[in-house]
């Protein structure tokens, strides 16, 4: 098999992975029990939950019948050769779409019940489907459609509000409760001798948490989801997105929970390829959204 080979079916096990792993967890989430479910939202977490609120079994089955839908269309997609380069990709990038739509979806589930880990792992693995995504753009021979166009980043902003907008307000309108923790947490750390001791930094944390949530809002009303003009507000929430994650990570690096800090630079780099799909994917479609706009 030579390389040209090679790089055209690269996408082949890709879209053979997905299916079988939208398809299995679909499934098993739209017929499970509430243990099961339950299970699912304590994955990877130390402090088990033992209960959920009621509306989270919504959540888990809009999640399973999203995965099975983007297993559809991945199938449709693999029927159609679509894997292959220089071919219409419009199922895949589909398929990509609602399999990203339903890991975001999860992923907010699991971070309002402040299970960190599977909420890190959640945002990479959204990461890496927009990765797929731009390949699967970046070799197709048509343009992806206006509809496509139009929502294919907005899962980002639902990630990034609630990734940032949840710990942000913890932070600021419910400090009575978590700054304990986190005094306790950094009390024996050069941070505590700082003036004014941790808090000062905790509250500086929050403030850049919702500011990013804030501005997120700013970006949707000025449509700037569309891609057809400036997105300053989406590009900065970005960046202080980025900054607090270091700032975090930082932070943990002083008291040397080096897993925890390890995760926030990884935070900081997948969202960092956030911002590059979005510039790329505007610079390539700016003509065309003039075009759907005039």
């Amino acid at each position: 098999m030579n390389n040209l080979m090679i790089k055209r079916v690269m996408m082949l096990p890709i879209g053979a992975g997905l299916i079988f792993t939208m398809m299995m967890n679909g499934w098993e989430l739209l017929t499970a029990t509430e243990e099961i479910h339950l299970a699912y939202l304590n994955n990877y977490n130390r402090t088990m939950v033992k209960d959920f609120p009621a509306y989270f079994t919504i959540l888990l089955y809009l999640t399973a019948i999203l995965q099975l839908v983007a297993a559809v269309f991945l199938i449709i997609s693999l029927s159609k050769r679509e894997f292959l380069e220089n071919r219409n990709a419009s199922f895949f990038k589909w398929g990509l779409f609602f399999s990203i739509l339903s890991v975001t979806l999860y992923g907010l589930m699991v971070r309002l019940l402040s299970n960190h880990t599977a909420a890190a792992n959640l945002y990479f693995y959204v990461g890496l489907l927009y990765f797929c995504l731009w390949y699967v753009e970046h070799r197709e021979s048509k343009v992806s459609s206006e509809l496509f166009i139009k929502i294919k980043i907005l899962p980002i902003y639902f990630m990034l509000f609630y990734t940032m907008g949840f710990p942000g307000w913890q932070k600021i309108m419910n400090s009575v409760e978590v700054m304990g923790r986190y005094t306790d947490l950094f009390h024996d750390s050069f941070l505590s001798n700082l003036p004014g001791g941790i808090e000062p930094f905790i509250y500086l944390l929050g403030v850049l948490e919702l500011s990013v949530a804030i501005m997120l809002i700013l970006s949707l009303i000025k449509r700037e989801f569309l891609l057809s003009k400036s997105t300053q507000f989406l590009d900065l929430s970005l960046l202080v997105s980025v900054a607090t994650f270091i700032m975090l990570s930082f932070g943990l690096g002083f008291i040397f929970n080096y897993p925890g800090a390890t995760n926030l630079v990884f935070y900081a780099i997948f969202t960092l390829g956030l911002y590059a799909y979005i510039s790329e994917t505007r610079k390539q479609i700016a003509p065309l959204c003039d075009d759907i706009n005039s």
